[in-house]
């Protein structure tokens, strides 16, 4: 897909604006995209008429996410489109979702703390899906993410959140090993995306926001996991982006120090203030509220003002739900590749 337009007399792809917009580069209009993982657009009227479960089938996965593509007209493929594979290896118990609900996490497993200095992790099929649907949609025009669950999210979808956090006050040791086996998992996870074709990775981490960390847990946590994956990204010549839901404002200056290549916001945090505190380019974020129940010309107007006010990539602020009615989602990318 070639697009003409560029202010600097150049024909972009959809891949080169987003790995232009990354390596600080100027472009014609920000790329408008919808990562995957967590903030994914394979909603309900996108899916629907699919005979098998795009979250787990091979064949599905990569259909679903083609169709994201084409049907709502955000810029890139990207997969898988939930939060529960990470977990996996882990031992938990996961439902497979379906056209209505996304997957989630039916079972946790406390006994792994007992057995943190014996753990060896398998992928699960469905990781080595994903792999494998990465390694179909690769190409040279349209870019593919792969993407991962951040380390406390993980953490915290295979123990109890509670007892986690309990765990971060009184037995800091405990809690930080078991980070950190998350997090070496999770860059092997990455490192197998980009061998199959992800031309960069997008982390999504919403239970590591400040409203639930603060932000000396913030820094001390998760700041030195953050900077693990992306310097073992960046070892592979490939941007990522990081995602952080809730009201963030408390830990923007800190994620200076993530070694993201863009970060990205819930709408609760304003593109303005974030830009003010950051070095890295922001994405987001247009209302994912919005985007699910309001009227399409308010999510042109919307779009509009995350594009005033300075976003360097638009998207959704957060995860959508999958309700999310694809008009409006059009009326969001339509308004971007008409200001360009």
């Amino acid at each position: 897909m070639e697009i003409k337009g560029s202010i600097l007399g150049e024909k972009l792809t959809e891949k080169q604006r987003l790995l232009d917009v990354l390596n600080g580069k100027d472009t014609d209009r920000p790329p408008v995209i919808c990562p995957g993982g967590m903030m994914n657009a394979a909603v309900t009227e996108v899916v629907e008429g699919m005979k098998k479960n795009h979250n787990c089938d091979i064949d599905a996965m990569v259909e679903a996410a083609i169709k994201v593509h084409e049907i709502t007209g955000f810029e890139n493929y990207g997969v898988p489109f939930c939060m529960t594979i990470e977990s996996e290896p882990f031992h938990v118990e996961v439902d497979l979702g379906s056209k209505l609900v996304e997957p989630r996490i039916t079972k946790y497993n406390e006994d792994i703390l007992n057995h943190l200095d014996e753990i060896k992790l398998e992928h699960s099929k469905r990781a080595i899906t994903v792999l494998e649907a990465i390694s179909r949609l690769k190409n040279n025009e349209i870019p593919v993410i792969g993407n991962i669950t951040g380390p406390m999210s993980v953490v915290t979808s295979v123990i109890e959140p509670t007892d986690y956090y309990k765990m971060m006050r009184k037995d800091k040791v405990k809690a930080m090993k078991f980070l950190d086996i998350v997090t070496d998992y999770l860059i092997r996870f990455s490192m197998e995306m980009i061998e199959n074709g992800a031309d960069l990775i997008a982390m999504s981490d919403p239970s590591a926001t400040g409203e639930i960390l603060g932000k000396k847990n913030f820094e001390e946590f998760m700041i030195p996991m953050y900077k693990k994956i992306s310097e073992a990204v960046h070892e592979k010549g490939v941007k990522i982006i990081i995602h952080i839901c809730g009201k963030s404002q408390s830990i923007l200056e800190s994620l200076n120090d993530s070694g993201a290549d863009s970060l990205s916001f819930d709408s609760a945090v304003g593109i303005r203030q974030a830009k003010e505190v950051l070095r890295a380019p922001i994405m987001g974020n247009v209302s994912t509220q919005l985007l699910d129940q309001g009227m399409k010309e308010k999510v042109k107007l919307c779009t509009e003002i995350v594009m005033k006010n300075g976003t360097s990539i638009v998207s959704p602020a957060c995860g959508l739900a999958m309700s999310t009615p694809i008009e409006n989602l059009k009326a969001m990318t339509d308004t971007v590749k008409n200001k360009g």
